[in-house]
């Protein structure tokens, strides 16, 4: 019996936030990879990355991780804005992995399936969030 008061809180929120975390990170060493010329990065990145330069594509990655991080901090607290980019950056990656399907399909498959796990964990349990 839960104490008068007390919110329950979903786990599918909690999975959301911490893989949020956990792939901002992941995200992070490989902008940091590439910004480092990695030469195991460099021998398959002609097939992804179509004419971008190496290491500007590192630092989109880099960048990309620390927001994702932050998001998933957000997701963590049960902020609504968290919600809202939680939703929106899901829906970003499941929409680029499709360029790496070709190069990648097992991991561009498990992305998008990590990815439409988490918005349907979020939006499920939209009503945890607060503005």
């Amino acid at each position: 019996m839960e104490p008068v008061g007390t919110v329950r809180r979903s786990s599918f929120v909690t999975f959301a936030g911490v893989l949020a975390v956990v792939v901002g990170f992941f995200n992070g060493i490989a902008g940091i990879a590439a910004i480092s010329k990695d030469d195991s990065l460099e021998a398959s990145a002609h097939e992804v990355l179509f004419g971008i330069d190496y290491t500007t594509w590192g630092w989109f990655w880099l960048i990309l991780g620390i927001v994702q991080i932050g998001i998933g901090g957000l997701i963590l607290a049960r902020h609504a804005s968290g919600l809202l980019l939680g939703v929106v950056w899901a829906s970003l990656s499941l929409i680029l992995t499709v360029f790496v399907i070709f190069v990648y399909p097992f991991w561009a498959l498990a992305v998008i399936g990590i990815n439409i796990l988490i918005i349907w964990g979020l939006l499920e349990n939209a009503d945890e969030f607060t503005g």
